[in-house]
Formats: C-alpha cells, structure tokens, sequence
C-alpha cells in the first residue's frame, strides 16, 4: 500500500552523457521521500542451508565452530531455511545412529544431526524454517506420520521451529521424483499440515509454500484457489538468474540479466494476490545461478551485482522475504565450507546494518546505473538518527559515475560504503570496503567503517556497488518505526 507521508518530494534527475570508459558521467540523484511505495521488516534477508548435508550429517560443516557462529550472528535477525530438493527423501529416526549411505534416497535424519542443527540456531539466534518431506505418501495423500515424529521430538526437547515447508518446486515432481500432485492435492496436503501442527505445540508457527520456480508463478493460483490461500501464511517461489553450467562472468552485471527478475516478481505478485489478496510472498530459496552456482562468479565479488540488485527488487515491488541459497559451502555460499566469508557474506552483513523497512521510488532512465533507497535503519551501530536515508547503488558501466545528490546541502556529509573486487577484478574472491581489504583474522570481524564526504558527491567506481547513508535528510518517513514485523 503506498503511503503518503507529507509535501516533501525530492525528483530523480538523471543526465546521462554519452562517454567511453575513460570519461566519467554526472548523474543527479535524489530520492522521491514523499511516499513509502513497500514496507519490509527485520528478517526481509535470510539464508538456506541445503537438506543435502543431512545425508552425512554436519562434520564438514562444523555447526559448533565458534568461528563460524560469530559470523552467522553477524547476519540475524534471520530466517534459517533448510531445504532443497533433498528435503523430499528426509526421514527423521530417532532411534538411529549411523547415517544412510550418500547414495541412498531416501535418508535418515539422526536425532543427533537435528539436536546439533538446533544448539547451532540457540546459538546464533536465527529462527528455523524446516521443509518436510511430502513424498511420504499413503493412498495418494501426503502421510505425515513421520512428521508428527519429528514434531514430538522437538517439543519435547523444547525447540523453536519458527516455520514448516511441505515439499520442495513440487512444479517439477515429474521430472524429479516421477510423480505428478495436482493443484487439489498439494493444497489438501498442505491443509492437512495445518491440522497436525494445530495438535502441537508448534501450531504458531509459520507455513510456507508452495515453494514452486517463479517461471511456474502463474500455475500457484489453483493451488491457492483450492483451499491453499488459507493454509500457507506465506507464499513462497524459488529464483535464480542463470544456468551455472553455462553461464559466464559476464552475465553477473549484464542489464538484461539484472532486468529479467522485474517482470518475474510482478507476475508473482500479480498471480498471488488475484486470488489471496495481501498474501505475503518470498523468495524462498534464491541465488544467482542453479546448478550449484557458476565457477569463478557466483562465490566471487561479481555475484553481489545479482545478490544487491535482487534485494533492491525485491523491496522495490512488494517481495516480504529473500532467503539466500546457502549460507554455507558451495559456490552460492556466503561463508565457504572451512568457514571463511566470501564477497557476498560482507555484502549482505552492510545490507543488515544499513537497510531500514520503509523503501522509497527512486526512478531512473538508465539500466546501466541502479539505484535503490530506504530510511536507514533505526536500529544501527553507526548511530545514524531517524529521518536518514540509506541509497544502494550497483554502477554496471566500466566509467565511473559521479553521483550528486541535490536535495543535501555541502555543510551535510554522507558515509560511504563502497565495496570493490581485490585487485579490480570482478572473479575476485576478496573484496575491499572503501580501499580496505576486509578479512577475518583471529576471530574477528572487522571494523566495517563508512567513508565520510562532505563535497556533495559521490564517485561510484566502474563495475561496482556500495551503501551511501544521508544521516542529515531529516524525512519525516523515516522518524518513525514500522509497526512490527510484516510476518513470523
């Protein structure tokens, strides 16, 4: 719902020259502050962890490292997905101690695995959202005996489970498990969910689905219109850019890669809310590329383009909830399988930092620069007061751009979190905050400290993407908080 929110209006002014990438342009920049276009709220950014690891459990993991739970807190508040295509051959066995073999579907889930997965959760403070296992099936319904198991278990060990999943893109069933469910049934399936968890104690919590690929965003609305708008609270689809077997690094900053998810997200959207008006709607599982992600790019500094760009997307058009596929290992991964953060992990720590709920237009007449605006988080370490504005801005161009901001006066500064590829190369596995290298020795994050300006602009390298925070705007939408959480 937009939200008018007083007289002031700052016009977007765009003056793009034609220039070669020796030259750099001038773009006037301002944010349209007079409405609040979409609304999201502290856990708008989550991650996933693939139910695959569940096969062998978590020894490459390493849940209980201290090192790595350090870094995942530095990501909540947080949505902690974990599914996958594997979530459909899961079978929790308490009784079990030894792991299925790699190859066998379907798999045990030991009760050490789940208590392992949950002390890291107490830990670190992120919320579960667990995708279970709808292959299960008796007489052509979804059995849920084992997931009855599983609920009496947790109960009684006490564990939070913030949210349930029932299958994973069972859009393509056919292909993967040979099995087709139709409208009807998946959303019997997932009313009967509802009915299991009302007899425990997890009848709160959260259920989201259908958990179909966006390119399937049209075919949700039988599953809604059959009974399935009043058993999921949130309506979920899975996006990725590209094909990581035969995508290039090119692709990552491309405009027409960029530009392909705008349409996708009004579709959803559209498609949703014909039938289930206000249904909130996530990305539930998302990353650049599918496939486990392209070489050399999707866990390089070229991934943030598609990552930043996603986020500012979805906020922009209505998206509740973007959870990252994964959090761990793999070439889509934030933190790497020996639990070193990779260029993305820094980015979306900035992006937890900075962003505050209320998103504001910022309309633009070039693909080439995108720029995103938010009031800046209430809540922040820098101190930043209400009525500041956090702009994000990803320069595809190989020119720089010298981005004003005329609504500020020169006696304002702004802070600076730019980030740029180790060396100046896009594959970069390290990356730079405003120049310098960000690592994480001896247990520590680093500083992560803006750059002040006070000239009145900014220069946005070629090939990059940063944070601009306008501590001094003084708009009046960002003075005041969102009312709570928009769901969970």
């Amino acid at each position: 719902m937009v939200q008018v929110l007083g007289p002031i209006r700052f016009l977007v002014l765009l003056w793009i020259p034609t220039f070669t990438a020796s030259q750099q342009h001038q773009v006037h920049v301002t944010v349209s502050t007079d409405s609040v276009v979409h609304e999201v709220d502290d856990m708008f950014v989550g991650v996933t962890i693939d139910s695959y690891i569940l096969r062998a459990g978590f020894e490459r993991h390493h849940l209980s490292s201290p090192n790595l739970q350090k870094l995942v807190k530095e990501l909540v508040p947080s949505y902690l997905r974990v599914g996958g295509t594997s979530a459909d051959h899961v079978v929790f066995d308490p009784h079990a101690t030894q792991h299925s073999s790699n190859a066998a579907s379907p798999f045990k889930l030991l009760a050490e695995d789940w208590d392992i997965l949950n002390k890291f959760l107490h830990n670190t403070g992120m919320k579960l959202i667990f995708d279970l296992n709808i292959l299960l099936r008796k007489q052509g319904k979804w059995d849920p005996s084992n997931a009855e198991l599983l609920l009496k278990y947790s109960s009684q060990k006490g564990y939070h489970i913030a949210g349930f999943e029932l299958g994973n893109e069972p859009n393509v069933f056919h292909h993967n498990a040979n099995i087709t469910l139709s409208d009807a049934q998946l959303a019997n399936d997932f009313a009967q969910l509802k009915r299991v968890l009302q007899c425990t104690s997890y009848k709160s919590s959260l259920i989201v689905g259908p958990d179909v690929t966006i390119t399937h965003a049209s075919g949700v609305k039988g599953f809604l219109s059959h009974g399935g708008a009043s058993a999921v609270d949130v309506v979920s689809f899975h996006h990725y850019y590209v094909n990581g077997e035969t995508s290039k690094v090119s692709d990552f900053s491309h405009p027409a890669t960029l530009d392909s998810l705008v349409g996708l997200v009004k579709s959803a959207i559209a498609a949703v809310h014909a039938v289930a008006p206000g249904k909130p709607v996530w990305l539930g599982e998302t990353a650049s590329a599918y496939k486990g992600g392209t070489p050399n790019a999707s866990d390089r500094y070229a991934s943030g383009f598609l990552w930043l760009d996603k986020l500012g997307v979805s906020a922009r058009y209505g998206i509740k909830g973007v959870l990252r596929q994964v959090l761990l290992g793999g070439k889509n991964g934030l933190i790497s399988s020996s639990n070193d953060p990779l260029p993305d992990f820094w980015l979306t720590v900035l992006y937890k930092r900075l962003v505050g709920n209320k998103v504001f237009d910022v309309p633009s007449s070039t693909k080439n620069l995108r720029i995103y605006a938010h009031c800046t988080k209430h809540t922040n370490m820098y101190n930043y007061k209400p009525g500041s504005v956090t702009v994000y801005v990803l320069n595809v161009n190989t020119a720089s751009a010298q981005l004003h901001f005329p609504h500020l006066h020169s006696q304002h500064h702004m802070d600076v979190f730019w980030l740029t590829p180790d060396g100046g190369n896009v594959e970069a596995g390290k990356v730079h905050l405003n120049g310098k290298l960000l690592t994480f020795v001896n247990s520590q994050i680093p500083q992560l400290s803006p750059k002040t300006v006070t000239t009145g602009s900014v220069t946005a390298p070629g090939k990059s993407f940063g944070f601009i925070v306008m501590p001094d705007a003084n708009v009046a939408a960002c003075k005041s908080q969102s009312h709570g959480p928009i769901i969970g």
